[in-house]
């Protein structure tokens, strides 16, 4: 991990990070070195969270054979940890730090049952509110932005959810996405979970009904670079809050907002351009 400016710890933290990076960024806070924590952090949002795994499956589900779709999956976490390498390895002139690695050893013992599961009710509840609030809070904010002005039909261009997603085509159009995927990209900004509900409400269908609909409106290639896209690109809100919080510099966060945006456009422009220019 030294090559690329990181360390044991930054290693570990990255993989926990597949689970959620909201605990990931916050448990930089053990290294006492600021650069080793910014590094850190800016490479965090790249893990291959739990949240985006959900939208993954669905989509290798239903545009790719079951003999293949594993492998599409596995190359997301490829991706994932070369592209937090990456990021690590060209930003470590600018982030450097000369911390050791060394660690201090707390003796360790076995908790007890009743602390056990204290602290896992405490977190599942914490995560069961957090998750509850934004997920039915993004799902509603879809539904509204797809149903009205309500003299418009639900789910049409004349909605402020079309006039949305069209004003992002000039951006996504190279990407293969169309107004429908942008405006589930939107709200994925909100909570990754939401992606697959906006585009229940988006599309007035869900389970096989949404299945059907979706192979008859996009290709596996479009539906490879939706998937780059949303595995590159800014984290949830409440990991962008954690970072705003634990970096303590909004210009910072700005920067690794743009960092991750930029990152996934160029990845899914170059993908999504090669296969249709390969003639897929």
């Amino acid at each position: 991990m030294a090559r690329f400016g990181l360390d044991g710890r930054s290693f570990v933290m990255i993989l926990m990070g597949f689970g959620c990076n909201v605990p990931a960024l916050m448990g930089t806070r053990i290294m006492r070195s600021r650069s080793l924590r910014l590094l850190s952090m800016l490479v965090i949002p790249f893990s291959l969270c739990s949240a985006r795994l959900q939208v993954f499956l669905f989509f290798t589900a239903i545009l790719f054979d079951p003999s293949f779709a594993p492998l599409v999956l596995f190359s997301l976490y490829l991706l994932s940890f070369g592209t937090a390498l990456f990021t690590a390895f060209l930003f470590k002139g600018f982030l450097r730090s000369a911390e050791p690695l060394a660690l201090e050893l707390p003796p360790y013992r076995l908790p007890t049952w009743r602390q056990m599961l204290l602290r896992g009710w405490q977190e599942i509840r914490h995560f069961f509110e957090r998750a509850t609030y934004f997920i039915i809070s993004g799902v509603v904010m879809v539904w509204l932005l797809t149903h009205l002005p309500t003299d418009a039909t639900p789910g049409s261009i004349d909605t402020w959810a079309g006039y949305l997603g069209n004003s992002l085509a000039p951006f996504l159009h190279p990407l293969g996405i169309d107004s429908h995927l942008a405006l589930a990209l939107i709200f994925g900004f909100v909570a990754k979970e939401i992606v697959i509900g906006a585009l229940a409400v988006i599309y007035g269908a869900s389970g096989d009904a949404l299945s059907g609909i979706m192979t008859s409106q996009i290709d596996w290639v479009q539906g490879l670079s939706f998937m780059l896209f949303t595995l590159l690109y800014i984290p949830c809100l409440s990991a962008i809050a954690t970072l705003r919080n634990e970096s303590r510099s909004f210009a910072y966060t700005v920067f690794s907002l743009f960092w991750s945006i930029g990152l996934a456009w160029i990845v899914s422009f170059t993908f999504y351009q090669s296969a249709r220019w390969l003639g897929f």
